[in-house]
């Protein structure tokens, strides 16, 4: 038996290819599914089963387009009754060429939410998606606050039970919990075995009521693009073919197309920075740029990308095709000569230096992570609300932990005409600067 994973980095999110060396099953495939299926072909496998632990409130899946492409069977729980594909229930157990894949029903994350157990012989590892993650579990708030609780107390006993009853030696393979926003704590490690999870995870650690009481308290605020990537899996829209090619922007389109819609430059900050087509807004696809693009534009809205080539543009929009928006109004290498734009980068020794009563200083990450500390003075506008948000006349300065959404969001307000500059430093350097409290 191997297991091959698959990411979608961006997301904080990864799936896997389970095989015999001959059959393969894919979990959680994200969409488009070329990364996979590319691996799938050159392995000489076949795929026979296409599976979804849960209907994804993060992303649009690539199960239904990777099922079609390759013949293979589509399968998710029978409860959620999405056409075309084949129910799986509790219990449930087939064989994948010398494998044997067991369904257990975990309850939690979502309502109808499963881990698959894979064995060969004494060996296993189980797929636990959103449901057991490393160190944590998924978050129960997705299908509205007032079920979180509910759904926490039944994600304890899911969780419990795969500790219960697997090998502590069996390997967890998430799909969750490597920056994702539906993992209820961030995480960075990357394996974790049962045996692991008894003595680390706070189902195993807390009892039912303090484990939801804790749980519960610890959610910080998710993209809202979430509120339409469920009811997308469940119509199986995925299906829909990845739209290629779009079409190609002129230098005087582009300009055209950022008074009335969002252009998305997808370069590094630094390029960025030092010249742009003005009324772009930088989102740098070395970054996590489909959830950014996803929670600051407003969905549905008309969009173009813009790039230094054309590897750039494709590669963000493979990222954003994980949640949906793969068909923007088109893309563009703008011309040296319309770059014009400009935006300052600083250091938070650079804000200790010239901070005064001119300027405002604002602190655009999320609640979570301005409760830990901030700047003495700062306003907290987290970087997704700064569009809309009224602010104080005269300079703006903009900090977050590492950089990518404080150019981010200075490139928004520079599109509505700001003075503004980016603090393009990690938060630790705040501290070194005398700027931490």
């Amino acid at each position: 038996m191997e297991v091959i994973a698959v990411d979608a980095a961006d997301l904080g999110n990864r799936s896997y290819i389970v095989t015999d060396g001959s059959r393969a099953m894919v979990v959680d495939p994200p969409r488009p599914s070329s990364a996979v299926l590319d691996i799938v072909r050159a392995r000489r496998l076949v795929l026979d089963l296409v599976v979804e632990t849960h209907l994804h409130n993060d992303h649009v899946s690539g199960g239904p387009e990777l099922a079609a492409m390759t013949g293979a069977t589509y399968a998710l729980s029978a409860h959620e009754r999405v056409r075309g594909a084949r129910g799986l229930a509790d219990g449930e157990t087939f064989a994948l060429g010398a494998l044997r894949v067991e369904v257990v029903g975990t309850p939690g994350h979502t309502r109808h939410h499963q881990a698959f157990v894979v064995t060969e012989g004494d060996d296993g590892v189980v797929f636990t998606g959103g449901s057991l993650l490393i160190g944590s579990v998924g978050r129960t708030d997705l299908l509205g606050a007032e079920h979180a609780a509910e759904l926490a107390g039944v994600q304890w006993a899911s969780v419990r039970r795969l500790l219960r009853t697997l090998p502590g030696a069996t390997p967890v393979h998430p799909t969750h919990g490597f920056g994702s926003f539906c993992s209820a704590t961030a995480c960075t490690d990357t394996v974790t075995t049962i045996a692991t999870e008894r003595h680390a995870n706070p189902a195993a650690e807390l009892d039912r009521t303090s484990f939801v009481r804790t749980l519960c308290a610890g959610f910080g605020e998710y993209p809202p693009y979430f509120d339409h990537m469920a009811g997308a899996n469940r119509a199986a829209c995925a299906q829909r073919a990845y739209v290629d090619p779009v079409p190609t922007l002129s230098d005087t389109e582009i300009a055209e197309l950022t008074r009335h819609a969002w252009v998305f430059d997808v370069r590094p900050r630094p390029v960025f920075a030092a010249a742009h087509v003005p009324g772009t807004v930088n989102v740098g696809v070395d970054g996590p740029l489909a959830t950014y693009v996803g929670w600051t534009m407003p969905w549905g809205a008309d969009f173009a990308l813009v790039g230094d080539d054309d590897d750039e543009l494709r590669r963000a929009r493979r990222a954003l095709a994980h949640i949906g928006l793969d068909v923007p109004v088109g893309t563009a290498v703008p011309g040296v000569a319309s770059r014009t734009g400009r935006l300052r980068r600083a250091t938070f020794a650079e804000l200790a230096s010239e901070y005064d009563d001119d300027i405002t200083v604002l602190d655009v990450r999320r609640h979570e992570e301005w409760a830990r500390g901030h700047v003495p003075g700062a306003l907290h506008v987290p970087v997704h609300r700064l569009d809309s948000a009224t602010l104080p006349d005269g300079p703006l300065w903009l900090y977050c932990a590492a950089g990518y959404r404080a150019v981010l969001g200075a490139s928004l307000l520079a599109r509505r005409g700001r003075d503004v500059v980016a603090v393009d430093d990690p938060w630790s350097a705040a501290d070194a600067a005398g700027l931490a409290a």
